[in-house]
């Protein structure tokens, strides 16, 4: 990893520097950069080995400095990463302030991961519509954040500061927030929301929230109905809601399937083939893929991708292949066959892939009842389709404290539990009028958050 500090007075820094790095198949976790005494100075590029996950090809990095220090602000000018192994670079551009002060007046920035001189990520803007209930004691005098979550990651804490009416979040009233100049997250699945439990009134009843993604001119519903309160409720003030867009998708409308089809060595065809896809919920029209001299597909060891649109299917089980022989095309008496090895689908809208291990011969026909079907052999549900499909689950978290003498505490204790499906972000442990975390004794906890599926860590 090289980063290069800007050629500008005071631009260098003695904060703390932080980094997040998203890419296709993940994202890790944030790690602090080791800030030795000659790094991060002006005119300056620090380069320094780091091991991280192979979540590669990256797509975007996120730069957080404290604030903290006699110098707490910092120039950056760009960041190269190149991985030791395969010698592949990526490149992460910013040539502005990490400063409460200048630049763009803020301590973390988004960077999207350049390759081959291409930007790997879309640019966009995100209209965030958040609308209080109309129930007694519903409005919030509290600072209120969010964080989005989509196919491409998460947008990071966005403080929802500046709306149309000077007095936010109000009893039944409606609040616009716009955030300028964003990474696009693609298919937005999950919205964390909490509040800093400030101000003579802090507890909050939330009706729903809209996120517009301006560039592809798409709203993504997430349906609230909840107190965000410490007095109110369950006392929780961070929730996450799964879209609700889901609900929509499943009664729909057409959506996109790619369809990737291997054909083996045992033999190729100059001749049409035509599929029919099976889901859960609809059965497509006929897929029809004509050969011809000019695009010819489906020879020997080769590899050909389509787009089909359909009706969506849902879960998709099985498919119908057949091999059908074109107009006036005369067959010799001799069977001719095509060996179709695997076929791979992919609903476009969520990512979700279904995978055929097929390597089979099928008779070139004149007729469309020869046919052979095939069940699904491996399905991979994307992030965004798991996770909008999840509901809100009660977790009891048991603290036990030891036995050893001083083992009790009077400080805040938190706590973030990691899943399959995500993590429950940073949640406090607390209850009224009890105290915590005492020599020898045992404390239990309920949070709600959407379901983590097999946890991992915490």
């Amino acid at each position: 990893m090289t980063v290069w500090t800007g050629d500008v007075v005071g631009g260098g820094t003695d904060s703390n520097i932080f980094m997040t790095l998203y890419g296709i198949n993940g994202s890790t976790e944030e790690v602090q950069l080791d800030k030795k005494k000659a790094r991060f100075e002006r005119e300056q590029n620090d380069t320094f080995i780091m091991e991280i996950l192979d979540i590669a090809p990256f797509t975007k990095m996120r730069i957080r400095i404290d604030g903290l220090g006699s110098r707490p602000e910092w120039f950056l000018e760009r960041i190269l990463l190149k991985n030791m192994n395969t010698g592949d670079l990526t490149m992460f551009y910013y040539g502005d302030w990490l400063s409460q002060r200048k630049g763009k007046k803020t301590l973390v920035c988004e960077m999207c991961a350049v390759i081959n001189e291409e930007e790997m990520m879309e640019w966009t803007s995100y209209t965030v519509t958040v609308k209080t209930s109309n129930v007694l004691g519903a409005g919030t005098d509290a600072n209120v954040f969010i964080i989005i979550f989509g196919e491409n990651g998460d947008s990071g804490t966005l403080a929802l500061k500046q709306s149309a009416n000077w007095n936010k979040f109000e009893r039944n009233n409606t609040d616009t927030f716009n955030f300028s100049d964003m990474l696009s997250l693609g298919h937005l699945c999950k919205l964390r929301v909490w509040h800093d439990n400030k101000g003579i009134f802090p507890g909050w009843h939330l009706s729903y929230v809209d996120v517009k993604d301006n560039s592809r001119d798409e709203t993504f519903h997430f349906q609230c109905d909840c107190w965000l309160s410490k007095s109110e409720g369950d006392g929780q003030t961070v929730r996450d809601f799964a879209c609700a867009n889901n609900e929509i998708h499943d009664e729909l409308e057409e959506t996109t399937y790619e369809i990737v089809i291997e054909t083996g060595n045992r033999g190729e065809t100059r001749e049409n083939v035509w599929l029919i896809l099976e889901g859960r919920k609809n059965r497509s029209k006929e897929f029809l893929v004509e050969n011809s001299s000019r695009q010819r597909a489906f020879r020997k060891g080769t590899t050909d991708t389509f787009e089909f649109d359909s009706v969506f299917l849902g879960d998709i089980a099985s498919l119908c292949v057949g091999h059908l022989a074109r107009e006036d095309r005369f067959i010799p008496k001799r069977e001719l066959v095509w060996h179709v090895k695997t076929i791979t689908i992919t609903e476009m809208e969520y990512g979700n892939v279904y995978f055929f291990n097929c390597d089979s011969l099928i008779p070139l026909k004149r007729k469309r009842k020869y046919f052979k079907v095939f069940e699904v052999t491996k399905t991979t549900e994307s992030f965004t389709s798991k996770v909008q499909s999840l509901v809100p689950v009660k977790y009891e978290v048991i603290v036990t404290t030891g036995y050893e003498p001083g083992a009790g505490t009077d400080a805040n204790v938190f706590v973030t539990i990691f899943g399959a499906n995500g993590d429950t972000g940073k949640r406090e442990l607390k209850q009224k009028m009890r105290n915590l975390f005492e020599r020898g004794s045992t404390d239990r906890f309920f949070l709600e958050t959407l379901e983590l599926g097999e946890l991992r860590k915490w």
